[in-house]
């Protein structure tokens, strides 16, 4: 089984209880065709997986593929997983190093200057919207906002935002243009860099070009990289993932819309049923181990499945109000390699979600809801379309 047959899977929580079923907590999968690692399916596996940097590497350096240089030239996998020198790809004090400027740049952020930012967005979006009385909430909505939002943090044009757009989601479907599309957006974030070192503003991007602790400017645009690729789409997912429940999950619709649960309870339900990195960037092990009664060796790829540990009936209750307002699952990430962004992240998506739902009052899809197709990649999962039809007039 490959990663990408999950993701893209109409249940993907049937395919991990098979697999629990017959390997328990850690099952062997193909990251593509002959390329094989480990799934971790259980809780406390991709916990210590998360946590222990000692043990599993986020350097894939330490990959046996890479050290034996065996993956296929057109391989596509290695697109996302080759080593890159930012905060995602490294461990120890060179990861703690190019942390601290992801951080400061993000506790920089003016919450409310952002808000609005976000809301006008959103607004703007939907007045286009509004005459045609039909959208694709993915494509026109759910794409749109973060990558507007997102070209206004970075201090980019909307033109370059929306390609990197475009070359993040080749770089993690894994095919055979992924590589060509690592080289692009390499490219396209050289001369953004260059711009604001000679024209500095008031962006991530001149906070992260003016931080000691990048040596260079390739680390400055790794670290832009990391931010930009893995922020957006994750938010996409997000606002996506909240939209198709709204739009197939009656009992969640009416749960949301009649107050029984407000937004940020909801959007943290969809994030840990549905989170938008299912499955993150894999570890490598440092040393042969023992983890879930497997033996893994020297040089594995281990990839947690966070959608697979949320919902492991270990730390499970039966009773979905008991886990109201719980932070006890993995969609954020653990330990030292734990998102960044947990601050603004569902800041954007919580404006993104109110104001679609204030704004168009009955939505309906157009298609079948099991005739959705999710995203093609191993590493995010969220429908590909959301086609409606609305008739509602203009609201606040």
């Amino acid at each position: 089984m490959q990663l990408s047959d999950i993701t893209t899977a109409r249940d993907p929580h049937k395919l991990y209880e098979r697999l629990r079923d017959e390997w328990g907590p850690v099952a062997p999968m193909d990251l593509e065709p002959g390329v094989p690692a480990w799934l971790v399916l259980g809780y406390d596996e991709a916990s210590s997986v998360m946590r222990n940097e000692l043990l599993f590497s986020r350097n894939s350096r330490n990959w046996r593929y890479v050290q034996e240089r065996s993956l296929p030239a057109d391989s596509g996998v290695f697109a996302a997983l080759a080593p890159r020198e930012n905060a995602y790809f490294l461990d120890g004090m060179q990861q703690r190093r190019l942390r601290a400027p992801l951080d400061d740049a993000l506790g920089s952020v003016d919450e409310k200057r952002l808000a609005r930012t976000v809301a006008v967005t959103c607004e703007a979006i939907i007045d286009r919207l509004m005459p045609r009385g039909e959208a694709d909430l993915v494509k026109d909505y759910a794409v749109a906002v973060p990558v507007m939002v997102m070209t206004e943090l970075f201090g980019m044009s909307l033109s370059d935002g929306n390609k990197m757009h475009e070359l993040t989601e080749a770089v993690y479907a894994g095919k055979e243009k992924a590589r060509a599309a690592a080289r692009e957006q390499e490219s396209l974030l050289a001369v953004l860099v260059a711009t604001h070192r000679a024209e500095p503003g008031e962006d991530l991007t001149t906070a992260l070009v003016n931080h000691p602790n990048h040596a260079n400017d390739v680390e400055v645009m790794a670290s832009i990289g990391v931010m930009f690729s893995l922020g957006h789409d994750a938010e996409i997912a997000w606002i996506a993932s909240t939209l198709h429940m709204i739009l197939t999950d009656p009992a969640f619709a009416a749960r949301v819309r009649r107050g029984r649960l407000d937004l940020d309870d909801a959007l943290d339900e969809v994030s840990r049923r549905h989170p938008p990195a299912p499955h993150v960037l894999p570890r490598f092990a440092r040393q042969d181990c023992e983890l879930g009664g497997r033996r893994i060796a020297l040089g594995d790829a281990l990839v947690p499945a966070v959608a697979a540990a949320n919902a492991d009936r270990a730390i499970r209750t039966d009773d979905p109000w008991e886990e109201l307002g719980s932070r006890f699952h993995l969609t954020w990430g653990a330990g030292a390699h734990s998102c960044p962004a947990h601050r603004i992240g569902p800041l954007i998506g919580r404006i993104a979600v109110d104001t679609l739902l204030r704004r168009i009052l009955d939505m309906q899809l157009t298609v079948a809801s099991d005739s959705i197709k999710m995203s093609v990649s191993p590493w995010s999962r969220y429908p590909r379309s959301l086609p409606v039809r609305f008739t509602s007039p203009l609201v606040g």
